[in-house]
């Protein structure tokens, strides 16, 4: 994967930003859970022995004859961690636009928050997983990953994969909580899209969802005759009525679908967005990094 210098330079216009603190790994720009010496006054607590004296409040102590030493939040680096949907609905050759933009947004992402030494870990379900990049020099290294990854797992061989149970095993990989982006078209059944992004919101993690769609995705070819569909999973062939009707229907229902996950992630106080394939990758996965209320 590479990329121009404009794209980098529309990226460096973002920041990474945490709706909550978290316990940090390093030094870094997100304000932690962690109290002691930073530049934001957090609280105060009562002075005890082997405190430096210089944090006490002398002005309080003058006023109350009490020594109390003033505490400030840290600020400290939020782990990044990037999980990507390897089942065959993205990895089919036929389907390669979702996985491109599905890269994009990885390697968008990965890029902004390396920039502020967050570090950042990409897993894919059914697939390779990263060890964890830090620093922007390792942008490089990481892009390889993701092009390693795509040569792994892009195939038009029939896989079935179940996405709840890859996600579990990702999950036990965590080491700190922090910021989860889960990247996938999720058209699977909500149950096991709820029980996927569930394995990383019970590990403490602030999670988003990305839904990456392709243009046949959205809407089903404009023709009166009825067309023959392969599962991309399962490799069963049926054929398929392409009347107005039909068309409406499958349009309504995947309406439906993508309403009830954008719901339930909005009850499980996670975020959602839709991006859809169209042309190049790079404008949208752009627009979708603008979209995801993560980056500022």
């Amino acid at each position: 994967m590479r990329f121009t210098p404009e794209t980098l330079k529309l990226l460096n216009a973002f920041a990474m930003r945490t709706r909550r603190s978290f316990y940090g790994i390093r030094q870094g720009a997100h304000r932690s859970q962690r109290r002691g010496h930073g530049i934001e006054f957090a609280e105060f607590r009562n002075y005890e022995a082997g405190d430096n004296p210089r944090y006490i409040d002398w002005n309080l102590f003058a006023r109350s004859d009490k020594l109390l030493v003033k505490r400030y939040l840290e600020e400290e680096n939020v782990a990044l961690y990037i999980v990507i949907d390897g089942s065959r609905s993205l990895t089919h050759p036929s389907l390669r636009e979702k996985w491109d933009l599905a890269c994009h947004i990885a390697a968008f992402a990965s890029y902004i928050a390396l920039a502020s030494q967050d570090p950042v870990t990409i897993s894919i379900l059914g697939g390779p997983s990263s060890p964890r990049f830090w620093s922007g020099k390792a942008f490089a290294p990481l892009t390889s990953f993701l092009t390693q990854a795509t040569e792994a797992v892009v195939s038009p061989d029939a896989r079935q994969l179940s996405l709840a149970e890859e996600a579990r095993r990702a999950a036990t990989r965590v080491s700190f909580p922090g910021i989860c982006m889960v990247i996938s078209d999720f058209l699977c059944p909500v149950e096991e899209v709820a029980a996927m992004l569930g394995s990383f919101r019970s590990r403490n993690m602030e999670v988003h969802a990305v839904q990456v769609l392709g243009s046949g995705d959205r809407s089903l070819p404009d023709s009166s005759d009825a067309f023959t569909v392969s599962d991309a999973e399962t490799g069963e062939v049926r054929g398929v009525p392409l009347d107005g009707s039909s068309r409406a229907r499958y349009e309504e229902l995947l309406s439906a679908h993508i309403g009830r996950i954008r719901e339930h992630c909005l009850e499980s106080r996670m975020q959602f967005t839709t991006a859809t394939a169209a042309g190049s990758p790079v404008g949208v996965a752009i627009d979708a990094i603008r979209r995801m209320g993560l980056f500022v």
